[in-house]
């Protein structure tokens, strides 16, 4: 028994750290790596439970988790509680999420460095060498958002 405990939690520790690696609060990654692995609809108090937090930390981390859409809450007939599970396909929408958010940061970043382009005098040599690495940094923007538009349009199918 003590051996699937250990496996068990060596999993959960894994797979939270795959969370992590999206941007998610260690509670997060954890809650989330738990609603996988038990495959079945949890309530606050048993969640709380499983990952050794309070029942305040457990409905945060739901919370962020349902606002990101990689949670779902559920009905169960005769219970009055709120059960939560995880979505599905659970990579797939959290690779989709992260390059969601890679995506709108590179436009962010581009439409700022355009905006920094607007103030740099065209005709001044001591501002040459920064006009050429803002152009460069423009030409990167603008392919790294082409690309993460087509694997956004890829994974979202």
């Amino acid at each position: 028994m003590n051996e699937r405990i250990s496996s068990y939690e060596a999993l959960i520790m894994e797979l939270t750290r795959t969370g992590e690696m999206f941007r998610l609060s260690s509670t997060e990654a954890r809650l989330l790596a738990v609603l996988y692995i038990e495959n079945r609809s949890l309530t606050l108090d048993q969640m709380a439970k499983l990952i050794g937090k309070s029942k305040t930390a457990a409905s945060i981390a739901i919370r962020n988790l349902s606002h990101l859409e990689l949670v779902d809450r559920v009905w169960v007939k005769g219970s009055r509680k709120d059960y939560y599970t995880n979505v599905e396909p659970l990579y797939k929408k959290l690779m989709t999420l992260q390059v969601k958010q890679w995506h709108t940061q590179t436009s962010r970043q581009f439409e700022a460095m355009q905006q920094l382009k607007q103030t740099i005098p065209d005709d001044d040599p001591d501002w040459k060498h920064m006009q050429e690495k803002l152009s460069s940094s423009l030409q990167f923007q603008q392919e790294a958002a082409a690309l993460l538009k087509k694997i956004t349009a890829f994974s979202s199918s």
